[in-house]
């Protein structure tokens, strides 16, 4: 159950390690963290970062991948149907739009 919040922020964060990094567990740690407290979580995946796309989706969080590192690290399969097919152009109104932007290698 979310906490209420006086202030809603819009938090961002942008992973480009894959799925077995400390940074993509910080980056599902921190989501879903954001989202319990009433926050609005939006994660981009880029570059190896789209590997952890099943780790990091979840209730409450919008989670998009840059479609062209998609494409170039998982050919033909299918990408998980919670996260925007997006690109770096998406990430970049995202983050004009947030409050804050953390970035995890």
């Amino acid at each position: 159950m979310a906490k209420s919040s006086s202030t809603r922020r819009t938090l961002v964060l942008i992973l480009g390690s894959g799925p077995d990094s400390a940074a993509a567990q910080l980056v599902a740690g921190l989501a879903a963290a954001a989202a319990e407290s009433g926050h609005e979580a939006k994660v981009f995946l880029l570059g190896e970062g789209v590997l952890a796309a099943g780790q990091v989706a979840g209730s409450g969080i919008s989670v998009a991948h840059c479609d062209a590192d998609w494409r170039w690290r998982r050919g033909g399969e299918a990408p998980d149907p919670r996260v925007f097919r997006g690109s770096l152009r998406d990430l970049a109104l995202w983050c004009r739009e947030a409050d804050r932007v953390v970035q995890c290698r």
